[in-house]
């Protein structure tokens, strides 16, 4: 009779702790990403274009074409050359295989 008495007076306090201990959990902060953006008012210059690309991991980036806002670029990525689409004012991008 002690036995299922214990158990029951562990298990109560334990079902109540276990809600609020799950809703105390920190959450990780967000992470900007810095070529997904809202757009802004200004335009990002190619230096800075290249500085962003640098950061989400893009390598040996050479500007072949540049028309207002937007940037078309070769670089390597893991190894690979890709092309890349750029809108130096919204912070946007697209990649394609360069083959």
């Amino acid at each position: 009779m002690i036995k299922p008495v214990l158990i029951a007076a562990t298990a109560i306090p334990l079902a109540f702790a276990a809600p609020s201990f799950a809703q105390t959990r920190a959450q990780p902060p967000a992470r900007a990403t810095p070529g997904i953006a809202a757009p802004q008012d200004q335009a990002l210059s190619e230096p800075e274009v290249r500085d962003v690309l640098e950061i989400e991991g893009y390598t040996d980036i050479q500007t072949f074409q540049a028309d207002g806002d937007m940037y078309q670029m070769t670089a390597q990525r893991d190894g690979k050359p890709v092309l890349l689409r750029v809108n130096a004012r919204t912070r946007r991008y697209s990649e394609r295989p360069a083959n």
